[in-house]
């Protein structure tokens, strides 16, 4: 019976299927074995997204709903809490805590952030779909796998983190590629850099892939939207500067940590349900993303796998232990891995299969034969 391929992996020779299919078990292997190792790396405050930085948040948007200003809001509290304050990028920019702040009622910023939640989960599946022929099987799959980052965008005060609303804005962005909507994918994927600057690595991809693509029109308006964050982030660093006092903590260490996989991992595991779970689990959802990923090949693809992989590597060398809420930039993505990750575990094993099928037919040919000539 002949299956059609549903994964680039399909086209593997047996030899190169039972490679990859050494590969996975290996990389699987290691994944586990350092999170069961003193090398795991774990949020040292809390398994959610630190406290100290959603109380800090909220009591910003409070102060900034009595009517005060950003800056000196987030001076005040900041100061006041003990943050390392003397390098600009120790302040967030203003957007996320302005947003909140001026909202009627706080409740309002959740159910915008949660209906951005649910716009997501439906754009993934339109554009799963699309490229999917129809068929319901990944597209419901990753519609599943998708409410695990996205439950904490309306649990209790995580709506504050500008992290949060940046990863569901770069998913946001991918999705609207798939579907073949540029200009929407742009203007998310800038709205994300705003509320987040972490999320610049995508959008300088985003670029690339319009540079290489030829697509002039969506290359001019992604050079004038970064230059528009750049006024941005420029007016934030002056705004800044005057609040750093000679007193102002720094942190004892550089950004660059060189976490590595250990790091990676617990990044991975900012989803509701591998919370709850051992961290050797992530490191198994965390290789079956990757390896879904090498098997999917697609404009949507290549935007959703080059934006994890990038992330990856970003994350494996800069970010502390207590940065690792920093996955939710990525977490949703991880998902459209995750989903192709059966299809590519079953085509590798009927390629790898292919060698013992050819060879029991080369058997029975030479056992027919041999049969011919004793016969005759």
């Amino acid at each position: 019976m002949n299956h059609p391929p549903r994964t680039t992996y399909a086209r593997l020779t047996p030899l190169q299927a039972g490679g990859v299919l050494a590969a996975l078990a290996l990389s699987s292997a290691l994944c586990v074995a350092v999170t069961l190792s003193p090398l795991a790396s774990r949020n040292p405050r809390a398994s959610l997204p630190g406290p100290g930085d959603v109380a800090l948040y909220h009591a910003e948007v409070d102060r900034i709903r009595a009517g005060e200003g950003y800056y000196a809001a987030a001076a005040a509290e900041l100061t006041a809490r003990g943050y390392p304050t003397r390098s600009v990028f120790n302040w967030r920019t203003p957007l996320p805590m302005w947003l909140l702040g001026k909202l009627p009622w706080f409740g309002l910023g959740k159910l915008l952030l949660g209906g951005l939640s649910l716009a997501l989960i439906l754009l993934a599946f339109a554009s799963l779909m699309r490229e999917d022929e129809n068929r319901l099987t990944r597209p419901v799959l990753c519609a599943l796998l998708l409410t695990g980052p996205l439950l904490p965008t309306v649990l209790g005060d995580l709506c504050v983190l500008p992290v949060l609303w940046a990863g569901v804005l770069i998913a946001l962005s991918a999705c609207a590629y798939g579907i073949r909507r540029p200009y929407w994918g742009m203007a998310l994927g800038l709205a994300a850099v705003f509320f987040r600057e972490l999320a610049l690595p995508y959008a300088l991809l985003a670029v690339i892939m319009a540079w290489r693509s030829r697509r002039r029109g969506e290359l001019l308006a992604w050079g004038i939207g970064l230059a528009a964050w750049l006024l941005f982030f420029g007016w934030h660093w002056l705004c800044v500067r005057p609040l750093i006092t000679p007193q102002a903590l720094a942190h004892r260490e550089s950004w660059l940590q060189f976490g590595g996989a250990a790091f990676v991992i617990s990044t991975a595991q900012m989803n509701a349900y591998l919370l709850l779970l051992p961290q050797w689990v992530t490191a198994l959802y965390f290789t079956a993303a990757l390896f879904g990923f090498a098997g999917w090949h697609s404009p949507l693809a290549a935007r959703v796998g080059l934006t994890s992989c990038l992330f990856v590597a970003f994350l494996a060398v800069i970010g502390h232990n207590f940065n690792q809420y920093w996955g939710s930039l990525i977490a949703p993505l991880m998902c459209f891995g995750v989903a192709r990750f059966p299809d590519s575990l079953v085509d590798l094993c009927r390629a790898a299969r292919a060698a013992d099928q050819g060879g029991g037919r080369e058997s029975r040919q030479r056992l027919s034969t041999k049969n011919l000539e004793l016969r005759t």
